[in-house]
């Protein structure tokens, strides 16, 4: 499959929230691994969260479709979201935040994860977070 047709796939499924951009952020230079294992423990704590029986019932998981990208002194991920339609979107973006913030162990805490709920294009955005080959579903 081109390029194209793996955005627009992403874009016609429901399931997947390409209007909201997420990006989280270390500002370290760490291994996409250790950057991977971080975001498991996000989602298996965010999936805990909102339902604790997310192993077995895959329909109610929050999905994380991760594209991990390197920049100077910073490892992060742009974010594609995957919420079931039973979970508000602005309240799982605000809680990934929240636990998020708790995996820097630095005194001043550097992570961020930005959001943004008023993407104008679909596309270029969903692009954009896909720009990076190093996919990583979660």
């Amino acid at each position: 499959m081109s390029n194209t047709q793996i955005t627009n796939a992403f874009i016609d499924d429901t399931r997947i929230k390409t209007n909201v951009q997420i990006i989280a952020s270390t500002y370290m230079n760490i291994s996409f691994n250790k950057l991977t294992k971080m975001l498991f423990s996000l989602s298996k704590r965010i999936n805990d969260k909102y339902f604790r029986y997310h192993s077995k019932y895959s329909e109610k998981k929050i999905g994380l479709h991760c594209y991990h990208e390197r920049v100077k002194n910073n490892a992060h991920s742009n974010i594609l979201l995957q919420v079931p339609p039973e979970y508000d979107v602005l309240n799982v973006v605000s809680d990934m935040e929240k636990l998020w913030l708790k995996f820097d162990t630095r005194k001043k805490t550097r992570f961020e994860l930005y959001q943004d709920f008023d993407v104008r294009n679909q596309f270029k955005c969903t692009s954009y977070a896909r720009k990076e080959k190093y996919y990583v579903p979660i």
